[in-house]
């Protein structure tokens, strides 16, 4: 279980997506939103982890067709993030603890909670992970053992993302070059995408 769970938290940190989505509601919203979103991601993963978990043998063996249709819903929605990205402008100055963005939590929540639950890596990487560990069947009481790694894992990494990029020196600073960091997270996204489309 150790184990797991530092593989876990490796995996969680290679800059993807859900470190883009985390940076931007931190950074843009405020440090409560970026937490949401840190939520969120959290709970997209325990979508994936309770229907993946009970089913993991079955899904190794016929995830063809299911894992097509997130591929595309998942680079989809990677592109249209991206294309927002791609569109920002100079925003100056922030004021300490605005919200020039309008970012509110509920909104910060549904942008994690789509992010994983439209990602494909998310159930490429639960696969392969818990593949090394898996033998037969899991028991309840594994399913849950794993699947609260798994959703730990992420609600502590991404709340550490959350909470270091709204401290409130660093936010300002990132601020006014805000419109270069979402534009690169606007080429970093659609990378992603081609990535998702191409490897599937």
């Amino acid at each position: 279980m150790i184990s797991l769970f530092f593989i876990s938290l490796l995996g969680s940190m290679v800059p993807g997506a859900s470190f883009v989505m985390t940076l931007r509601s931190s950074l843009f919203g405020s440090r409560f939103c970026g937490l949401m979103t840190a939520l969120g991601l959290s709970l997209g993963m325990a979508l994936h982890a309770a229907y993946l978990l009970p089913s993991l043998y079955w899904f190794e063996h016929n995830n063809s067709h299911l894992l097509s249709i997130i591929t595309w819903l998942g680079a989809g929605y990677l592109f249209f993030i991206a294309v927002q990205c791609l569109q920002a402008k100079p925003k100056g100055q922030l004021s300490i603890g605005s919200n020039q963005e309008k970012i509110t939590p509920l909104r910060a929540l549904l942008i994690g909670f789509l992010t994983d639950v439209l990602n494909p890596k998310i159930i490429i990487f639960i696969l392969a992970l818990l593949s090394q560990y898996i033998e037969g069947e899991l028991t309840l009481h594994q399913q849950l053992s794993y699947g609260a790694v798994l959703v730990g894992v992420q609600l502590l990494w991404f709340s550490g993302v959350a909470i270091f990029f709204s401290i409130p020196s660093l936010r300002n600073k990132l601020y006014s070059a805000s419109h270069w960091i979402e534009r690169c997270s606007g080429v970093l996204l659609i990378l992603l995408a081609i990535k998702i489309i191409w490897i599937r």
